[in-house]
């Protein structure tokens, strides 16, 4: 598959750097948990944690969204995380690498929340504010999309493949489609009336 590339591997280390400074003033050299919630995060997490000169200990969750029958018989999706880990009275970072929806991440900042941490933010590669079926902005982002475009690279997939490109990138348009889409749609040849 060819790939168009959104933002290259250097835009995206720089991005990187900027956040790791802004979120270094931000807490002030306190220490500050990480949680990155797999897959997506891996890689964002790992360089942003490199990038905070405070102390940092990362976790790594897993959001699941399962099927559940409740008493009643009524079907609804519920979203479970694994492992619980303890944020009470500490600073706690939610990263991601990208915030579409915002359902997962309203979940995991209310479950996470109820645990009473000093303070607890949210940090993604990429924000769609476009896809949003909540009202919820990131406190700190790489880069904002207005499209609604699948990305991949520095740890985003599709089927599990392209998270190790160093840059993030778009599935290209093919030349056939292309091509299809510039063509002017033709005018049948009826009777006038």
């Amino acid at each position: 598959m060819e790939l168009k590339t959104l933002y290259t591997a250097g835009q995206v280390a720089r991005r990187v750097r900027e956040l790791g400074r802004k979120i270094t003033r931000d807490y002030h050299g306190e220490p500050l948990e990480l949680v990155g919630v797999l897959e997506n995060s891996f890689i964002f997490l790992a360089d942003l944690a490199r990038a905070i000169h405070s102390p940092v200990r990362c976790h790594f969750i897993r959001s699941e969204t399962r099927d559940i029958r409740d008493p009643a018989g009524y079907e609804r999706k519920e979203i479970f995380y694994t492992p619980e880990f303890s944020a009470a009275g500490k600073h706690v970072l939610l990263v991601d690498g990208v915030l579409t929806s915002g359902v997962t991440m309203d979940f995991l900042l209310k479950r996470v929340g109820l645990s009473q941490p000093k303070s607890l933010k949210t940090a993604v590669l990429i924000d769609k504010p476009g896809d949003r079926k909540l009202s919820l902005r990131p406190d700190y982002f790489g880069f904002r999309m207005t499209s609604n475009k699948m990305v991949v690279g520095y740890g985003l997939g599709m089927d599990g493949f392209y998270r190790n490109l160093p840059f993030i990138g778009t599935p290209a348009e093919s030349k056939r489609s292309a091509r299809r889409a510039r063509k002017p749609a033709r005018r049948s040849k009826g009777r006038k009336r």
